[in-house]
């Protein structure tokens, strides 16, 4: 977590260094605890950090597991002049019953259902960051529902239980 009001560090998960720290990695490590977050309802255990340079950039790969959820959260930044930038993410540690919920949910929409025919494979489910969402709904944190085998695509609300948005097909 953040720091708070108390200057004391919240952060209930581990964190592992692949590479060799650099030398202000706990700087690091406190601007990172305050832009990765698991999803509502769950915390994550591990943290695993791997680095390399280029052109003067450090480039940091997050792998954030929870104990309650089968895949883990990736995030990607650029560190420069000790500023940390969110270059981006895959979330798909989201619990089972939620993942489970989100799949229903996109597969009670009829024009989905339409295109569930055949060997369909299995969907995944990722967490879509507002930032990203208001690009087609609202900015609020949204759930993915993608079957890739038919590029088909539904994003959620889980506020209110309903696919907002559709893809399909390659368009």
């Amino acid at each position: 977590g953040c720091i708070t009001d108390t200057e004391q560090k919240v952060q209930t998960y581990n964190i592992i260094w692949v590479n060799t720290q650099p030398s202000d990695y706990e700087y690091i490590e406190t601007q990172l605890s305050c832009q990765i977050t698991p999803y509502q309802g769950t915390e994550y255990d591990n943290v695993t950090i791997s680095t390399n340079e280029k052109d003067d950039v450090m480039h940091l790969h997050i792998s954030a597991t929870s104990p309650t959820c089968r895949y883990p959260d990736l995030y990607e930044f650029a560190y420069r002049d000790q500023k940390l930038t969110r270059t981006g993410y895959l979330l798909e540690a989201i619990p089972e019953k939620t993942r489970q919920n989100a799949i229903g949910i996109a597969m009670e929409n009829p024009d989905i259902a339409s295109s569930l025919s055949g060997d369909v494979g299995n969907p995944t489910v990722r967490r879509i960051l507002p930032e990203t969402s208001e690009k087609f709904y609202k900015a609020k944190t949204c759930l993915s529902v993608t079957w890739e085998k038919i590029l088909t695509s539904a994003l959620i609300d889980v506020d209110t239980l309903s696919v907002v948005k559709m893809w399909n097909g390659e368009g």
